[in-house]
C-alpha cells in the first residue's frame, strides 16, 4: 500500500467516526435539553406546592444524579448540603451585621439576585451560584431556610435571552443568557419594575396577586400547562387585578441593546 492510499484509508476510518461524534453529541445535546426541561417542570411543580416533601424528593434526584455523573460519593452529597446551608447562614449574618451580602462567599458559593428586600420576609428567594458554574435556589420562609434546590445555571436560550426559575406571590427570578445585562418587568399600566442582575441571575420583586386560584387547581388535579396561565390569577383585591400574563419583559445586552420585549410565561414554562 502507497503511503497515498494508507493516507485515504485512514482519513475515511477519521470520517465515520467524526460522524458518529457528532451524531453522539447532537443526542447528547437533546437529552440534555429534555432533562433540563423535566427539571424545571419538576421544579415549578414542587416550588408551587409549598410541600417540603416533593422539594426533598427533587433535591434528592438532583444530588444522586450529579453524584452518578460526576462519579462522586455519597458523602460528597452531603457536603453539598452541608455547603450550601453554611451559606446561607453566613449570607443572613452578613444581612444582620451590616456586611455587604454580596461579598460572601463559602466552599466555592456565592450570592446571585434575591427576591425580596430582605431574607427575614415572609418569603425569600435567593439564587446562589458556585465556581464550578452549579446553581441553588434557596428559599427562605420567616428568616430560616426552609429548603434549596441545586442545578446547574444553563438554560433554552433559544427563543428568549432569560429562563425563568421560579415565581412566588412577591416576584420572580432566574438566569440570563450569555450577552444579556438587564431586565424589566413591565405592568400593563406602564410601570416598571427593574430587576436585580447578580452574575447572570436575575430576581424581581414585585407584589404579585395570591396563588388562592392553584390550590383550586391541585385538588381538581390539573396539569402544569393548566395551571401556568391560572396560578396567579386575581386573589380579588380591587386594587391589583394584573396577572403575569399582562405583563411584558424587556431584555437588553450590556451595550442597552433590545435583545428581547414579549410576555414573561413561555409555553415551556
Amino acid at each position: 500500500m502507497t503511503t497515498a492510499e494508507q493516507f485515504r484509508e485512514i482519513m475515511a476510518r477519521l470520517h465515520t467516526v467524526a460522524d458518529e461524534y457528532l451524531a453522539a453529541e447532537a443526542e447528547l445535546a437533546q437529552v440534555t435539553k429534555e432533562l433540563e426541561a423535566g427539571l424545571d417542570e419538576a421544579d415549578l411543580v414542587a416550588e408551587a406546592s409549598h410541600d417540603p416533601q416533593l422539594m426533598a424528593e427533587l433535591q434528592t434526584f438532583t444530588r444522586a444524579f450529579r453524584a452518578a455523573r460526576d462519579g462522586q460519593a455519597d458523602e460528597v452529597d452531603t457536603d453539598w448540603t452541608v455547603e450550601i446551608r453554611a451559606f446561607a447562614e453566613a449570607y443572613q449574618a452578613a444581612e444582620v451585621n451590616g456586611v455587604p451580602v454580596q461579598s460572601i462567599s463559602h466552599a466555592g458559593w456565592r450570592p446571585g439576585a434575591r427576591i425580596g428586600a430582605h431574607t427575614a420576609v415572609a418569603q425569600s428567594i435567593l439564587l446562589a451560584r458556585h465556581d464550578t458554574g452549579g446553581e441553588a435556589m434557596l428559599i427562605f420562609e420567616e428568616g430560616h431556610l426552609d429548603s434549596f434546590a441545586s442545578g446547574g445555571l444553563g438554560g433554552d436560550f433559544t427563543a428568549r435571552p432569560f429562563a425563568i426559575r421560579t415565581v412566588i406571590d412577591s416576584g420572580l427570578c432566574g438566569v440570563l443568557a450569555p450577552g444579556a445585562a438587564k431586565l424589566e418587568l413591565i405592568s400593563e399600566n406602564g410601570t416598571v419594575f427593574p430587576a436585580d442582575v447578580v452574575a447572570h441571575t436575575f430576581a424581581v420583586t414585585v407584589d404579585l396577586p395570591s396563588e388562592r386560584r392553584l390550590n383550586q387547581l391541585r385538588r381538581a388535579y390539573a396539569t402544569p400547562d393548566d395551571q401556568v396561565p391560572l396560578i396567579f390569577d386575581s386573589d380579588g383585591r380591587g386594587e391589583n387585578e394584573e396577572t403575569l400574563d399582562h405583563f411584558t419583559v424587556r431584555v437588553y445586552s450590556s451595550s442597552d441593546a433590545l435583545m428581547y420585549t414579549g410576555p414573561v410565561l413561555a409555553d415551556q414554562f
